[in-house]
């Protein structure tokens, strides 16, 4: 994305209910990786089999590693988060989530 043009980031609600049990720190946190996503959605990687079309970028918070599953909606210059959760049955939840 050479134009530097940013797209605009929105929560879907199943991950906006995990999101507001976070405490404050971590919410900030999520906001801060989430800008990273907006800057170039396209880095990270793209699952595969069944949740194809999302993609998956991880960050540290703590001592746990964090996971934010998102997809790219390119005619609207926008990224939808689906989830954001601890690696631990990330992965399990999603595949419920996208079904």
């Amino acid at each position: 994305m050479t134009s530097g043009e940013r797209y605009q980031i929105f929560m879907a609600p199943s991950a906006h209910r995990t999101y507001k049990k976070f405490d404050t720190h971590l919410q900030r946190k999520v906001k801060e990786e989430a800008k990273k996503l907006s800057e170039d959605p396209y880095r990270y990687e793209e699952l595969k089999g069944p949740l194809k079309g999302i993609r998956s970028y991880h960050f540290n918070y703590g001592n746990a590693e964090y996971r934010i599953a998102y997809r790219v909606i390119e005619n609207e210059k926008r990224i939808e988060i689906v989830l954001v959760k601890t690696r631990e049955s990330f992965y399990q939840i999603l595949r419920r989530i996208i079904r």
